[in-house]
């Protein structure tokens, strides 16, 4: 197993806890919202939104799209959820360990995170290392830490917004808050957020 993997295991683990009814719609699932967002299942003449975190970074935030390169983690969090062998570089691994603190912190951020809660996200890990297990464990149990996921965030803004978009229900006023400084801190405009909220079928964070 990898960090990639676990964090997908760990993500699907945590829509069943906190019961996050958004991102299990859809034919795609999980998987294939996750590709579709963060880079997966890219098709540049489709035309569709499935075109990957850069297309629709593009559209979101004024860039050029073309200009950000398409880094595989959507692809390889779509293989590892859809129980595919994957081989994620070292880097890559580093990411996948700022992503799975950034969902774990957010799956926090409505003030609790019971055992209850944590045993159904350690049944769906399953076969990981003891370190990993080790980490995702010492995660739950730490207190919230929004800079820290700010501070780790360099170069991944969107991709840990998203990601811990995707752990909270956003339906309670410290789920909210928690969205809101976290945005800020990523410098993320409250019009890109709402755009990737409207994206994932959540509750639009600001009104217009």
């Amino acid at each position: 197993m990898s960090l990639m993997g676990t964090l997908g295991k760990v993500a699907m683990g945590i829509m069943v806890a906190k019961t996050v009814g958004k991102a299990m719609g859809g034919s795609g699932g999980l998987g294939g919202m996750l590709g579709g967002l963060m880079g997966g299942n890219k098709d540049a003449s489709s035309g569709s939104q499935g075109g990957g975190m850069g297309d629709l970074l593009g559209g979101l935030m004024g860039g050029n799209a073309q200009s950000k390169p398409d880094n595989g983690l959507g692809s390889l969090l779509n293989d590892a959820l859809s129980g595919k062998q994957i081989t994620p570089t070292p880097t890559q691994e580093e990411q996948a360990q700022v992503l799975l603190k950034a969902m774990i912190n957010a799956a926090k951020s409505d003030g609790h995170m019971d055992e209850e809660e944590q045993a159904k996200i350690v049944k769906h890990i399953g076969d990981v290392t003891p370190e990993e297990i080790e980490l995702v464990k010492h995660e739950m149990a730490a207190p919230l830490d929004l800079q820290g996921v700010i501070a780790s965030a360099k170069g991944m803004e969107p991709e840990v917004y998203l990601m811990s978009l995707m752990a909270i229900n956003l339906d309670s006023s410290e789920e909210a808050h928690y969205l809101d400084q976290l945005a800020k801190g990523l410098g993320i405009s409250q019009e890109a957020v709402n755009d990737f909220h409207e994206r994932v079928g959540a509750p639009k964070l600001y009104n217009a």
